[in-house]
């Protein structure tokens, strides 16, 4: 797997679950959506720029990503990439 740094803001497409729980299911990078097959482990940040919930998610393509929801301003980031190998 080859990891990227992106930190870039994107779109998000949530499901909205009880309890007040927010889980991503698709996001759209550079006029591309990516569908999400699971999530994995989830945190909180507290940086300058607010509270940020995280997520490490698996695509349906396999690729790992980070995926960062600032809870104050509702603007959500891919943060890193994990890209997996292209076979041809």
């Amino acid at each position: 797997m080859r990891e990227e740094h992106i930190d870039e803001t994107i779109m998000v497409q949530v499901r909205f679950l009880p309890q007040g729980l927010v889980q991503p299911t698709a996001f759209i990078w550079r006029e591309r959506t990516r569908y999400l097959a699971g999530l994995g482990r989830q945190w909180d940040e507290v940086t300058d720029t607010g509270q940020w919930r995280c997520f490490l998610a698996q695509t349906v393509a396999g690729d790992t990503v980070e995926l960062r929801w600032n809870t104050r301003t509702q603007e959500w980031r891919l943060k890193r990439a994990w890209w997996r190998e292209q076979v041809v």
